[in-house]
């Protein structure tokens, strides 16, 4: 692996002094001028399909894996930054927020990323279901149970897979040791709703990524977790990096939660410079702090690798594309040194 992934930084290294002048665009308003700088796999096509080998088999390796959610919702492009065949090439997995009626320009990235070994998945949220019943109740405008929403819900999400390599499913709900009887059989009957319908989506596509999002100390007797790839534990909102060694243990004490695959998630920083809170922890970026902790040793679970919110917020660096990003991915998988 350590020569698989000495080339790799070799060869991107090339890409990024050749697409650096492209970047520009995107911080300067100027003149429009149809010039085609042609790129790495134009110049050398060789050099570039030995890359791409050798991005594929470092993915299929063992490393630290990091996913990464990105906001499509810009459906006509003005940046390279709204692209995810931008992202940085040793993510493994990108999560699009908006599934629904992908534009022609995406169906393209997603080839592109694809032959770089990246899979695209999208999330299924039942809290984010929950949550819009409860405003349609509110409003006056839900005309039937929830249950009911909930299973029009799954039926309707689950029908954007097709364009797609997975699906990440997230649950946070609440802790049923809180919980009436009442409430944790009512908590348990939506749960065997979303997740059965997840569970038949699988069973018909096994050769597709599923992977969970959340707390999964909330499930009451679900066995969803062990055909799931990896746990994205929900730590996106913590203020240090030691809460989240608590939220793994808080995890691996419930019953039934597989200890080998555990995600922690963490924020880009916002692009709103006044946000002195998002992305951070105290003052140091999250993102750094999080990709550290993932190298260190723990006693009876696997930090597996990273889950990172808001992905295009860091292409928006003067100096790198992307610079806070690829950071952690190095500090989680380095490369080897001469």
């Amino acid at each position: 692996m350590k020569n698989k992934m000495k080339n790799i930084f070799i060869v991107a290294s090339c890409f990024a002094a050749i697409t650096c002048f492209s970047a520009c665009d995107d911080w300067t308003e100027v003149e429009n001028v149809n010039i085609n700088t042609p790129g790495i796999e134009e110049q050398d096509p060789a050099a570039y399909a030995k890359y791409l080998q050798n991005l594929v088999a470092y993915k299929n390796s063992d490393h630290k894996v990091v996913y990464a959610w990105f906001d499509n919702s810009e459906k006509t492009p003005f940046s390279r930054g709204q692209h995810i065949s931008d992202a940085p090439d040793s993510l493994d997995v990108i999560s699009m927020m908006y599934p629904a009626e992908l534009a022609a320009f995406e169906l393209v990235d997603m080839q592109t990323v694809h032959a770089k070994g990246t899979k695209v998945v999208y999330t299924i949220s039942f809290d984010k279901i929950q949550k819009e019943y409860t405003e349609k109740v509110k409003e006056g405008t839900a005309t039937g149970s929830f249950d009911t929403y909930l299973k029009s819900e799954m039926d309707k999400q689950i029908g954007y897979a097709g364009s797609f390599d997975g699906m990440i499913t997230e649950y946070k709900g609440n802790n049923p040791i809180y919980m009436s009887a009442e409430q944790k059989a009512e908590a348990k009957k939506y749960q065997d709703i979303f997740f059965s319908a997840v569970l038949t989506w699988k069973t018909a596509n096994a050769d597709k990524l599923l992977t969970f999002q959340g707390y999964p100390e909330n499930l009451i007797e679900q066995t969803i977790l062990t055909n799931c790839k990896h746990i994205i534990l929900a730590t996106d909102n913590v203020t240090d990096d030691a809460q989240l060694s608590v939220f793994a243990r808080l995890a691996m004490a419930a019953a039934g939660v597989p200890t080998d695959r555990f995600v922690v998630a963490v924020s880009t920083v916002s692009l709103d410079a006044s946000d002195k809170q998002t992305g951070f922890y105290g003052t140091d970026r999250a993102l750094t702090e999080a990709a550290y902790w993932t190298t260190e040793p723990s006693d009876g679970y696997t930090r597996a690798g990273l889950a990172i919110y808001n992905v295009q917020n860091d292409y928006y660096n003067a100096t790198n594309t992307y610079q806070y990003v690829k950071e952690a991915i190095n500090i989680m998988n380095p490369a080897p040194k001469k």
